[in-house]
This record gives C-alpha cells, structure tokens and sequence, in this order.
C-alpha cells in the first residue's frame, strides 16, 4: 500500500464561479445521494410494510450491520422497505444510480425486486416507473427492468449470479448520454474484489434496448424479498443500500 495523497489546498467537483467553488473541500449538494448500511438499522427511517402477512424488516446480527426480511407461512408474503417519499428522479444530462447488497436463502423459490420504483406497499404487482432488478419466483435468472407508466421500455436478463445464503451486489448508473449500467455480482463494493461474475469493466449496458423515454416520476430506494407461490416461511437479508441524483 502507498502513502495517502496530501491535497494540501483540498478538492472540489465545483467551477471557480460557483458558491463553493473556492473551498477546498467536496461540494455536499453536488449530488442528492441516500446510503444506509443499517448500522444500526433505524425503523422509523423508513416505511415498512408486511404484505401477506410477513414480518416487516428488523435489525439482525451481521457483519457490516445487516436487516432482516421474514415472510409468513402464506403464499405471495413480502415485507419491503422504502423511504418515506420517493425523492430521487431520472433527469437527461444528469447521472443517477442505485446500488444495494442482499442475499436470500432458497434461488428458485424466493421472489426480490431491488432498485429505484414509484412509492408502493404492493411492488411485486403494481410497479408503474421505475429501474429495478427482479428476481421472479421459480426462476434463478435476475431480471433488470426499465418501465415508464407502466409500460415495459427494455430489459436484460442476468443468468448464474445468484448462491443461496450469499451476497450479491446489484446495481446501476444512468450516464449523462443516458446509458444505463448494470452490475451485478459478487464483492463488486470493496478492497477485495473479484473479477468472476461481474458484468464486465463497466457493467452491461441496458440503454441500447430501451423503446420509450425513461420515466421522470419520482422514484424510491426499494428492497422487497418474498416466498413468491411457496406457501412457506423464507427469509433474506439486506447488508446496504444507496441512491444518487447529480444536481
């Protein structure tokens, strides 16, 4: 390892023109950003619900801090955790991004969607603008979709990432040319990071597949993990999440 860099006059994203511009240190309103690596899990941070009946969300032990997803015994149960409002909005020129860790305990059986949708306690049946990952139920595919007023403008279908009990870090980034990103694998968010079951360089691009125009709803950080038709009790786990806007 090196010795650190020494900025002794600091950094800044901002033109010398700016309010902040001659200030040596990073511009905090450059992005409109949200991250929680629940550690501590704060309940009153978000909106949790418990659709058919599961457990809405608790704190559980984990490394890094982690939460804890419990269906019930019933078909179709699903907690999931949301912002209160939905504050994060795909504008053109301006980059956007999701990013969470999660992991479930059966691939086949078990149901999740992660990424940025509208505010909805039902999002495995009424997701009407968003980009989000989708993990259907009797599948171990994971499926990236794109929708804008609930009409479906593109997808990408991800094969072999998932492992029973095992992170998976799923994410995207919308460039300012409006290409959109996908990464997905292992270990993608830290030191040790591995090249086996990532997307590529720079993730798998989803844009070259969208048929409309990206919705400008505002949308909300979301994680809902579910049994899907298995009428028994599952559980996954969430290690963090995290959304951004450039301003």
């Amino acid at each position: 390892m090196g010795n650190p860099v020494r900025l002794t006059a600091g950094f800044t994203q901002d033109a010398t023109y700016q309010p902040l511009g001659q200030i040596g240190v990073p511009d905090p309103f450059f992005y409109a950003y949200y991250e929680d690596d629940f550690l501590p899990y704060n309940a009153a941070l978000y909106t949790a619900t418990a659709s058919g009946g599961s457990i809405a969300a608790t704190a559980t032990k984990g490394s890094g801090g982690r939460i804890l997803f419990t269906t019930a015994a019933t078909a179709a149960s699903y907690p999931t955790i949301q912002l209160p409002v939905a504050s994060f909005q795909y504008t053109a020129t301006k980059k956007l991004a999701y990013l969470c860790r999660l992991q479930i305990d059966n691939i086949t059986n078990d149901t999740f969607i992660a990424g940025l949708i509208d505010t909805t306690t039902t999002p495995f049946t009424t997701i009407t603008d968003g980009i989000y990952f989708l993990k259907a139920a009797a599948s171990t595919n994971i499926v990236v979709t794109v929708v804008t007023g609930s009409v479906v403008i593109g997808t990408v279908t991800l094969s072999g990432l998932l492992t029973a009990n095992t992170d998976i870090d799923l994410g995207f980034t919308v460039d300012r040319l409006g290409n959109i990103l996908i990464y997905a694998g292992n270990n993608l968010i830290g030191q040790q990071r591995q090249n086996t079951d990532i997307l590529g360089p720079t993730g798998k691009i989803l844009a070259s597949s969208l048929t409309g125009t990206m919705t400008a709803v505002l949308l909300n950080p979301t994680i809902s993990i579910g049994n899907g038709a298995t009428a028994a009790a599952i559980t996954g786990n969430a290690d963090f999440m995290y959304a951004a806007q450039e301003r």
